[in-house]
């Protein structure tokens, strides 16, 4: 019998492979724990728009954990059941900040995106461009997107800010560095600000309280900078085959490359009974 009773997966670069599709025997190894009663959860980045394109492979998933731990959804009941803002009082900081760099800002609210219509026509100039087709599906455009922050400053779960070279986010790192919110890396080119404390392991942890299941018997799996906090979290950290340095470093155990069937081989060697 395996002690555990939660698996928490990043998406881009973890569950999904290159393609952005799920391996079919990961989708076999989800569906198995399922039945079992065992939890396989989101943990991603992206807000939960971005995971409407597979609701189909989402079948056996009841909970997701998005925007780096900002926003816990409940697929059964179709509701949020966490939900994590940025303080209002740092908002004009970050827009005078984003006035200085090339940039594709996105401001993820309720659980959407939202995105300057001008730049999802230009995605891959900001190291974006495999994404494009998502954005253009389920991104909500608008004209200004410096002012929709302003207008909702008080309902910002998460700012990620895509940028045109890796120099430019450096400099916009450095910019933030005197304000207390989570400033993380992801991609090749941006960083997510989230309000303090709130990370990938920040939300594994919540939702774990919330089902009454202890930190020890939780597993988490990812790849890059912003899925540190959740492979330290759980019990069992995990990295991909694929993952950066800094995730191998924080793990307890590498798993196969997201190309390999990683998360449905971690299914059927740590999660299933």
């Amino acid at each position: 019998m395996s002690k555990y009773r939660l698996i928490a997966f990043d998406m881009d670069g973890t569950l999904l492979k290159d393609d952005k599709t799920i391996d079919s025997r990961t989708l076999e190894a989800i569906e198995e724990a399922d039945r079992q009663g065992k939890s396989v959860v989101i943990c991603t980045g992206r807000p939960i728009a971005e995971l409407r394109p597979y609701k189909r492979d989402f079948t056996h998933i009841r909970y997701a954990i998005c925007e780096c731990g900002a926003y816990i959804y409940d697929y059964y009941e179709r509701r949020c059941i966490a939900h994590h803002t940025l303080a209002p009082d740092y908002i004009d900081h970050i827009l005078e900040v984003m006035e200085l760099e090339e940039m594709m800002p996105q401001a993820l609210i309720h659980g959407e995106s939202y995105v300057n219509q001008k730049d999802i026509a230009n995605m891959g100039h900001f190291a974006m461009g495999v994404y494009q087709s998502l954005y253009e599906e389920v991104a909500t455009p608008v004209d200004d997107i410096f002012d929709v922050i302003r207008t909702h400053k008080n309902e910002i779960e998460k700012i990620n800010l895509y940028h045109a070279s890796p120099e430019g986010r450096e400099r916009t790192f450095k910019r933030l560095t005197d304000i207390p919110i989570e400033k993380t890396y992801a991609e090749r080119t941006s960083v997510e600000l989230s309000a303090p404390g709130v990370t990938k392991g920040s939300g594994l942890l919540e939702l774990a309280h919330v089902l009454g299941i202890a930190r020890k018997y939780t597993i988490a799996a990812g790849d890059a900078d912003n899925d540190v906090p959740m492979i330290k979290a759980a019990g069992l950290g995990v990295a991909m085959g694929n993952a950066n340095d800094h995730a191998k470093s924080a793990a307890d155990y590498i798993t196969l490359t997201n190309e390999e069937n990683g998360c449905g081989d971690l299914i059927e060697k740590y999660l299933l009974d």
